[in-house]
């Protein structure tokens, strides 16, 4: 191996190290490896089959100090590949990942990656590169003030939670599920408003009729004649209305049948559009308030 800058060395030293602190109370470093007393250090370097040549007496500058006298031969090349195998966590997979991951975010400056074969680690040639910043997350949405428009707080806290569920939802690229989170708000607003006014619900002509020409009951209403009621209305305008029952039929793909015959897999853009409608539709229920 070519000889590591020195600042590689040091993520290298922490990383054996390890983060958190022993019974003496030692330093914390930013490393994802557990914590190392300086006699484990010393049993750390002999399972690598080197001998430590550092003179300090604390731990990372004498791990240091053996790191940048073997910069550049086989001997580093063997320390590494002990601090990212699994046997050196006694197979806690999760640990050795973490571990590779957080050696790799410096080797990769280098022109270096670790990985595993099975379970032997080994040292790779790559490009050189530095990792990309995460785009930052929008914060997410807060709910509206349902309880402007829903009497029942137990129902207001119900659509609240699932305004927020949505949005992790989408963030965790659970689209489907998304999207019928966001179905069920819809459903949930429009059940709401047209049980507080049944009296005018049960007059307009898209009420649903039993076999007897009578107003079913408002729970057996389906999500379609709510919309086409409040449109009736007057509490949904009618680009929402037509929004609406697009979001319908996407939400309608909770059922797997549905979904087959339709050959439907909601994406990011749908659930973009879906959301739009959501907040559309609430915002008119809520004007009319």
């Amino acid at each position: 191996m070519k000889p590591l800058d020195a600042s590689t060395l040091e993520v290298i030293a922490e990383t054996i190290c390890g983060s958190g602190q022993g019974a003496g109370g030692g330093p914390t470093y930013s490393s994802a490896g557990p914590y190392h007393s300086k006699s484990e250090i010393h049993a750390f370097f002999k399972r690598a089959g080197v001998n430590p040549q550092g003179m300090s007496s604390t731990r990372k500058w004498f791990v240091l100090e053996s790191l940048q006298a073997i910069n550049g031969t086989r001997d580093l090349d063997q320390i590494i590949i002990r601090l990212v195998s699994p046997k050196e966590y006694r197979g806690d997979i999760e640990t050795t990942q973490n571990v590779i991951d957080h050696l790799n975010q410096v080797l990769q400056v280098e022109g270096l990656e670790v990985a595993l074969i099975g379970v032997d680690p080994q040292i790779r040639e790559r490009s050189a590169a530095v990792s990309q910043p995460k785009p930052k997350e929008k914060p997410m949405e807060t709910p509206p003030d349902f309880g402007r428009m829903v009497k029942d707080s137990s129902l207001a806290n119900i659509l609240s939670f699932r305004w927020t569920e949505a949005q992790r939802c989408v963030r965790a690229e659970a689209y489907l599920s998304a999207v019928i989170m966001m179905g069920s708000i819809l459903e949930g607003v429009l059940f709401n408003k047209v049980e507080q006014e049944p009296r005018i619900a049960n007059q307009t002509k898209a009420c649903p009729k039993d076999r007897t020409g009578n107003p079913k009951p408002i729970h057996e209403w389906g999500i379609s004649s709510l919309i086409d009621v409040a449109y009736e209305i007057g509490w949904l305008q009618g680009d929402v209305k037509r929004f609406s029952h697009a979001l319908r039929e996407s939400r309608n793909v909770v059922h797997p049948y549905v979904q087959r015959l339709l050959r439907e897999k909601p994406d990011e853009d749908t659930c973009s559009i879906c959301w739009q409608v959501v907040r559309a539709a609430v915002a008119d229920l809520m004007g009319g308030d």
